[in-house]
């Protein structure tokens, strides 16, 4: 196989550059409209909760965060110039995530990006200041108080949760992005945090994606692949409209196929035969799939895109970079604990200069969670000595299964 079975590594920073202009396409959202449905990280945690009984204690959905995300949100939002200090309403905003999510029937496990992530985010580059690394310290320094686990990836963190799915250890992957998507996740929570709560989201899922929106994980791939913006002046070479109804010819699925099926030779013969035939339907588009031909189009892939579809590109969507690239396993659970109010009241006195009158009006709702937690371990310790048999994890299917979309109307 040419893809599947070589060792990750880290990328260079000119493959980078150009991958991370292909990912998280905001205009792939519309497309994949149809396949999603509107709900809140409380009905989809109180959904998939099960109580104790004959299979063990109770069972909360396990959701995986991208922290990073988070940061990005909030650096187009506030001044990263007093990040991570005393006066940070990053901090303050992140606080209030973290106090909302501590209150849901669910585990709740963030990953951050590492040093061998793309140097270019969604077409902006990323702040390796001084400010933001402080403001990663501080943001993990309160997750720990929260009790909500966490590591920093090797690379990207959607390219982690993803693959943490892929071992059950996250039932569901929430991020603002599409990129989990690209890199196989099976369930995507797509957050949309406001200002103070984060209550609502998206819900997708390859199933859902392809029933309703008729694209398959290759299809999106050949989206991201001929969508990705030029270096030069930051304009797309291929629409997204065009990518995606090309894609109904079946080219980003023989692609796919080919690349984790042949070995490298082989599959670059297959590229140059693939290249021709996806050339010759722009130009006549047999099965009026694409609503009209584009010659233009096909001369832009046969005499300036002499690299698409960059092998390197594709590796990097098939197998990126993640902790368990050197075959290590270095994450056993994804669980959460209770808060620790003292250190929780601690890090507000001291990192966001509150007054002891606002840390405890603010901690009236770390308390919830944490009585709530209190009682979930209470009834699986009493299960558990009542009913000694473990229980099994979620499945992501059961997940999707609740979460199937609804009709246009009946979407948020």
């Amino acid at each position: 196989m040419y893809i599947i079975g070589q060792p990750a590594v880290s990328h260079p920073p000119a493959a980078c550059h150009l991958i991370c202009r292909a990912m998280g396409i905001s205009e792939l959202w519309p497309i994949l409209a149809p396949a999603e449905r509107c709900s809140s990280l409380g009905v989809l945690g109180a959904e998939n909760f099960e109580l104790p009984g004959k299979q063990g204690g109770s069972k909360l959905l396990t959701v995986g965060f991208n922290a990073s995300a988070w940061m990005y949100l909030l650096v187009n939002i506030f001044s990263w110039r007093q990040a991570g200090t005393g006066q940070s309403h990053e901090m303050r905003v992140i606080f209030r995530w973290l106090s909302a999510i501590s209150q849901q029937l669910l585990h709740a496990y963030f990953i951050f990006d590492g040093p061998d992530r793309p140097q270019l985010k969604r077409g902006k580059d990323i702040v390796c200041s001084s400010g933001l690394r402080l403001l990663a310290q501080r943001f993990q320094e309160l997750l720990t108080a929260f009790g909500f686990n966490w590591h920093v990836a090797p690379g990207e963190a959607e390219a982690e949760l993803a693959y943490l799915q892929s071992l059950r250890l996250v039932d569901a992957v929430a991020t603002p992005y599409n990129d989990a998507l690209l890199f196989g996740a099976t369930c995507i929570i797509r957050s949309i945090p406001h200002i103070g709560r984060y209550e609502d989201v998206y819900i997708y899922s390859p199933d859902a994606i392809e029933k309703h929106a008729s694209l398959e994980w290759g299809d999106l791939l050949l989206v991201a692949l001929m969508s990705c913006t030029d270096d030069n002046d930051g304009h797309r070479w291929c629409s997204v409209e065009v990518a995606r109804r090309l894609a109904y010819y079946g080219f980003g699925r023989t692609l796919v196929d080919a690349a984790v099926s042949f070995q490298f030779v082989e599959f670059m013969n297959f590229v140059a035969k693939w290249r021709i035939d996806v050339c010759k339907v722009l130009k006549t588009d047999p099965q009026s799939l694409l609503g009209g031909r584009h010659h233009e189009l096909a001369r832009i892939i046969e005499e300036e895109r002499i690299e698409f579809p960059d092998p390197a590109i594709l590796a990097m969507y098939l197998l990126p970079l993640t902790s368990w690239s050197d075959r290590r396993s270095p994450i056993t659970t994804t669980t959460s604990r209770q808060p620790d109010l003292q250190s929780v009241a601690a890090f507000c006195l001291q990192r966001l200069s509150w007054s002891p009158a606002a840390v405890q009006s603010e901690l009236m709702d770390v308390c919830a969670g944490t009585v709530m937690r209190a009682l979930l371990q209470v009834s699986s310790m009493i299960a558990k000595h009542v009913y000694p048999a473990a229980h099994s994890s979620l499945r992501t299917e059961d997940i999707c299964a609740k979460s199937a979309p609804r009709s246009t109307e009946a979407r948020c």
